[in-house]
């Protein structure tokens, strides 16, 4: 069974309210309730002072409704009496200011200090709790990024990490090319975090530098939560244990930070407004299958939109009908098992009070409730459903080393990395194609096809196994801005780009042109003519033959995109940044050639995915729209209103 719950944080709440909030909750059909992230001050209102008896009333109550418990890690969320007589769990920013306390996520996970109390915490509650049949799993902290303090602490701990990995300051100038601006390093405390100030921004500091600093942000993040599993691990061997992902302003590699968790969890907050340029790219199904390839297994939503957002932010649009429902069937179509809401109640109180949940602050039933009740009712009758995942014959390799690299040096303006994952990911999903986001050093035998958008960041390894791979006879796709730098953030000179992958592409670039927002055309050898912007590489055939020519600008009649025979297989590369059509001709094509079976007649903005085992198969297709869109699928008219999903059944049966 795919799995309702909801957030709900009883300790925000009049204890009059609890047993009431869980009956109604078991009456809809919820299976789950998420607690505790925020309620420390709860829980240690005073130092070495608990009090957990409110906690274990809560626990009890949802019990006997037969609710299970995802219980949350209360770290993010420091008690004021810490953070004002230890002020050295605060963290600093990047301008090397301590924050003031008064949303969350303060805290400084490198301090001594804090960790010594969060340890003290997770092993109360780990001792109390752990291994309870009515906990159902445990999440750590909350929306965890990569750890940007600029602190003591985690000044001396990017200095450590630096040397672990180095071993010799000459080593790291080398690995830096820090000769540049007199940048050599004589001893590893002049190493710090940068500091920005007076308008200086991370641009200004040396990209390998800061290529490694937001690799050493990321691995803290995920040291930190390999802290909590084993403190929880300790008291509690076969818990199940997650954290709530998010993608914000640091984003850290996920791929790591999962590495030690049982499932990944998301918190889902797609648009409630769809733009107007048909060339915008809105779709959560992006970030739902990068999710999934957090641990390439299904995954779970513990935060999925439940009303209109307001916190930090001026309200937004309220949901259209259907639009909450659909948006939580689209997570299942993509691998989620369980599916909960943020949040039941709409707080009353503080920052959130305008985030709305599923209950708005009268207290009464509405349009959303019901459109919960409705969900929750499909998704229980869908026998089997749970027992599926999505098997995917292509994939796309995600690096966060591109991610850091691209933001911390733009390109040209409006270029950005996720751009072009998602203008492929966009185009396998209209197209039908299940794709994985994959991390490298994924075995790729399962697939026909591999998608390596912007591989600015080289690892020789990839190349390698990319070249076995099309040699295999597969397909692999390269795109502009590949093979710029080596592993440590450093220009690779003395060769054409794409540098690594000019062999296995067949061509070369003679020159870029970083158009940023102004806008050019190319025609296709088939006679398409596309829109591109953002970057043009000049690229010259050695061994490739061209795809598709340049009709704008001093290189018109220059070959934009190729197509190069490796092996038994091929290797496209693709040197500007076009508008969806180009990617969805290319990806019919490309997939046409590796047998991948696609659905070519779908309208703009429909998706469709498929989870299935030996036994079964569900075919989801979601209309992410807010128009009214039909088609003809197997000899059979198919309609779908803004934001519906129909699944059709092996059997042939539409449910």
């Amino acid at each position: 069974m795919i799995l309702t719950g909801v957030d709900y944080y009883p300790e925000q709440w009049d204890e009059s309210l609890w047993e009431s909030d869980a009956e109604r909750m078991a009456v809809l059909g919820i299976r789950v309730v998420r607690i505790g992230e925020f309620a420390w001050s709860a829980l240690e209102p005073e130092e070495n002072t608990f009090h957990f008896e409110w906690l274990d009333k809560v626990i009890q109550i949802f019990t006997r409704y037969h609710i299970s418990i995802i219980l949350g890690t209360p770290t993010n969320c420091p008690p004021r009496w810490m953070f004002q007589k230890y002020p050295e769990t605060v963290q600093q920013n990047q301008s090397g200011q301590r924050l003031q306390p008064n949303i969350r996520g303060e805290r400084c996970i490198s301090s001594p200090v804090f960790l010594k109390f969060a340890e003290r915490i997770i092993e109360n509650m780990a001792a109390r709790y752990g291994g309870k049949e009515s906990i159902y799993a445990w999440q750590i902290d909350n929306e965890l990024e990569s750890n940007h303090c600029t602190c003591s602490y985690c000044t001396h701990a990017f200095q450590k990490w630096a040397e672990k990995k180095y071993k010799t300051i000459q080593k790291l100038n080398k690995a830096w090319g820090t000769a540049m601006w007199s940048g050599t390093y004589s001893d590893w405390e002049q190493i710090e975090p940068p500091i920005l100030t007076e308008g200086r921004k991370t641009d200004w500091y040396n990209p390998a530098y800061m290529l490694d600093y937001e690799r050493f942000c990321s691995e803290s993040s995920a040291e930190y939560v390999q802290f909590q599993c084993s403190i929880i691990r300790r008291y509690d061997p076969n818990a199940v244990i997650t954290t709530n992902s998010c993608f914000g302003k640091y984003t850290p590699d996920y791929h790591s930070m999962y590495q030690t968790l049982n499932v990944a969890g998301y918190d889902n907050y797609p648009p409630t407004a769809i733009p107007d340029d048909p060339q915008a790219l809105y779709s959560n199904a992006f970030v739902l299958d990068l999710v999934r390839g957090f641990k390439q297994k299904n995954f779970w939503i513990l935060e999925q939109l439940g009303g209109p957002m307001g916190c930090w932010m001026p309200i937004k649009k309220q949901l259209v009908p259907g639009m909450m429902n659909g948006y939580a069937m689209q997570a299942v179509a993509h691998g989620a098992d369980l599916v909960s809401f943020f949040r039941w109640r709409t707080a009353a109180s503080g920052a959130e009070m305008f985030c709305y949940g599923l209950l708005n602050h009268d207290n009464h039933d509405n349009a959303r409730i019901a459109e919960l009740k409705e969900y929750i009712q499909r998704v229980n009758k869908i026998n089997g459903l749970s027992d599926t995942s999505l098997i995917s014959q292509a994939a796309m390799i995600y690096s966060p080393d591109q991610e850091y690299s691209i933001k911390n040096q733009a390109q040209s303006e409006g270029f950005a990395y996720w751009t072009q994952m998602r203008l492929f990911h966009e185009a396998c999903m209209n197209l039908g194609v299940n794709i994985d986001i994959i991390p490298e050093g994924t075995d790729l035998s399962k697939y026909k096809t591999v998608i390596v958008p912007e591989y600015f960041v080289v690892h020789q390894k990839t190349v390698e196994q990319l070249e076995e791979f099309a040699g295999n006879g597969n397909s692999v796709i390269i795109t502009n801005r590949s093979g710029v730098k080596d592993e440590n953030g450093c220009c690779i000179i003395n060769d054409y780009l794409p540098t690594v992958f000019t062999k296995l592409c067949g061509c070369h670039v003679t020159e870029t042109d970083a158009i940023g927002t102004l806008k050019q055309r190319i025609r296709s050898v088939h006679g398409g003519v596309y829109q591109v912007t953002s970057w043009c590489d000049l690229v010259e055939c050695d061994t490739c033959e061209p795809v598709a020519e340049y009709l704008d600008s001093w290189y018109a009649g220059t070959a934009a995109v190729t197509v190069n025979k490796y092996g038994k297989g091929k290797a496209y590369y693709i040197g500007t940044v076009g508008e969806k059509n180009l990617y969805r001709s290319l990806m019919l094509e490309i997939f046409s050639q590796d047998g991948i079976p696609t659905i070519d007649n779908l309208p703009a903005g429909i998706e469709s995915t498929v989870r299935s085992n030996p036994n079964m198969q569900f075919r989801f297709f979601f209309n992410n729209t807010e128009k009214a869109a039909g088609f003809i699928y197997h000899h059979e008219s198919v309609s779908l209103k803004p934001f519906e999903m129909k699944i059709l059944t092996q059997s042939g049966e539409w449910i």
